[in-house]
């Protein structure tokens, strides 16, 4: 039936003609356009062209939707040769778009590698931008378009095109009209942060340029590339993101997307906060107990720490570590002991039944001394492997794949530093991770460990902006967002919220905040999800309520 629907729909796009649309919603449509980084260039595992995405459409060549898996640029009417066609920004977000809604996605990626904006600007027989109309147009007989992803800028930037945002602007204007959309909703991302193009050129058109599109533009966002790494670790010239990369993008795009598309929505943060910063410290240096958790504790806050359960148990007479009674004591006062190995080996070189026994070792030896087994796991050396990966996740909320080294004898941290950092994590409205070792002694120690705890006042006077939470915390509530789907019905006493959560809800119990948005001035709204009262924050603009996911529906009545 599948099969036989689409060849109707591709009958009706030759009789019928572009302006011909489908009255209906069985995909929610997304368009993909811009140069070579949205087509894709990281490098492919084995696995990403052979599995397709549940949930997941790409629209072909002819216009019919067929299950989705890299290339996602493949069926792009303007790409460049197929076998430049990479790993790209399409594939997480097309998942988490799905998981997080729980509707079928279909995209348009119609990229091209090296184009200009110029090359893209209305009016042009050749103009990129009719092969874009075009394409919307046939998807828009499937499902509704909800919105478009612009990723493009590194030729402008080496060309040195003075009047981007005007062109950006007329581009976006057409596509908009000519698909009959005017506010449709538009995410844009910032370039890569290195040597592909002079430095000052580069931030000048991610600090400038990409804010003020978003300035002039009506229903825009744009997405940070702090932190994201390029493709060739040799070649700085090339302005091409890795896969891991490719896959952070993805991330942000949708993060970006959902607040533009949806009226209700799991927040990026507890309690609709901006941000997150969470404090994690490897190794289990004796400091930790004796200056950092209590330091911590002054400001309300609770840190991570990541510990080597042979060294608890051998002890270091050169670098002093924690007991066991000591981690014990920390746990109960709220802070989170977690698993970095048992031995710190390079578990990438073991086999894969090394790494799990050396990390099943310390999980066991955590929760026999400790009283809690880990559901977190911080990477010796920081290095991965896909496979590592998977034995690692298995029974966690998540494992640290990203993290800021702070500490002053390898780091070289600094106050002015330091408060960039913040103020980043902030504006980019990020998870910021922490990695710390020593505090007076050992690796990356600090010279001034003042300057650390005016980091902690720097963050407790931005805590209205900020959620500090541990790891397990932030991890738990990030993949709880990426995979519950949430709805409202109207009731006669107001609404109902329900949730759907597809993880294990014994595992994920972390409370999470919802967000409706609408007109919510004056209106007085009481909650209840089972017995337990809720207190909803209003802003005028959004009702925020902060629920447990797996539980009971929230029963909303309105004053």
């Amino acid at each position: 039936m599948k099969i036989l629907k689409y060849i109707l729909t591709a009958m009706a796009v030759c009789l019928f003609g572009a302006d011909s649309y489908a009255n209906n919603d069985d995909y929610d449509v997304y368009l993909l356009i811009g140069q070579s980084n949205m087509a894709g260039r990281g490098a492919f595992e084995p696995e990403d062209t052979i599995n397709t995405i549940d949930g997941v459409w790409l629209l072909n060549q002819d216009g019919i939707p067929e299950e989705a898996r890299p290339p996602f640029n493949k069926y792009s009417s303007i790409r460049k040769d197929l076998r430049l066609q990479g790993y790209s920004l399409a594939d997480n977000f097309s998942r988490l778009m799905h998981s997080r809604t729980g509707r079928k996605i279909l995209l348009v990626v119609n990229a091209k590698g090296g184009s200009s904006i110029k090359s893209w600007q209305p009016g042009q027989k050749d103009s990129y931008l009719n092969e874009a109309v075009r394409r919307a147009r046939q998807a828009m007989r499937l499902g509704r378009l909800k919105g478009i992803l612009w990723h493009q800028g590194e030729t402008d930037v080496q060309k040195k095109t003075p009047d981007y945002v005007d062109r950006f602007r007329n581009m976006i204007t057409a596509l908009r009209d000519s698909i009959g959309q005017g506010n449709i909703p538009v995410v844009i991302g910032q370039l890569g942060q290195w040597e592909w193009a002079p430095e000052e050129e580069i931030r000048s058109f991610n600090d400038s340029v990409v804010p003020a599109i978003c300035d002039e533009v009506e229903n825009c966002s744009y997405v940070t590339s702090d932190g994201l790494g390029r493709l060739f670790k040799d070649k700085p010239q090339d302005p091409h993101l890795s896969r891991k990369a490719q896959i952070e993008l993805g991330r942000r795009y949708a993060d970006a997307m959902i607040p533009l598309v949806e009226s209700a929505y799991i927040t990026s943060f507890r309690d609709g906060k901006r941000s997150a910063i969470s404090f994690t410290f490897d190794d289990g240096d004796l400091d930790h107990y004796l200056l950092a958790a209590p330091e911590l504790e002054k400001r309300g806050f609770r840190g991570t720490f990541w510990i080597i359960g042979k060294k608890i148990d051998e002890g270091d007479a050169v670098r002093p570590r924690m007991s066991w009674r000591q981690l014990k004591e920390m746990s109960e006062r709220g802070h989170e002991i977690s698993n970095h190995s048992w031995s710190h080996g390079k578990l990438v070189l073991m086999s894969p039944e090394e790494a799990r026994r050396n990390i099943e070792m310390n999980d066991s030896a955590i929760a026999r001394n400790v009283g809690k087994k880990p559901v977190t796991f911080c990477y010796p050396f920081n290095a991965t492997r896909p496979w590592l990966i998977d034995i690692a996740e298995e029974g966690r909320v998540g494992t640290r794949m990203h993290q800021t080294g702070i500490g002053q004898q390898n780091h070289k941290s600094t106050p002015e530093k330091i408060k960039k950092w913040v103020d980043g994590v902030i504006s980019d409205g990020m998870w910021g991770v922490t990695m710390m070792h020593g505090i007076t002694t050992g690796y990356d120690k600090w010279h001034t460990p003042q300057d650390l705890w005016d980091m902690f006042d720097y963050v407790k006077s931005h805590e209205d902006e900020i959620w500090v939470a541990t790891f397990r915390e932030c991890a738990a509530y990030r993949k709880i967002r990426d995979n519950t789907t949430v709805s409202v019905k109207p009731t006669d006493y107001g609404f109902d919220i329900m949730t759907e959560m597809n993880l294990d809800p014994t595992l994920f119990t972390e409370p999470v905040t919802i967000c409706l948005k609408g007109d919510w001035k004056g209106k007085k709204v009481k909650a209840r999800q089972g017995g337990k009262k809720i207190k909803p924050i209003n802003t005028g603009d959004s009702l925020l309520l902060t629920i447990l996911p797996s539980g009971a529906p929230i029963r909303c009545h309105i004053d």
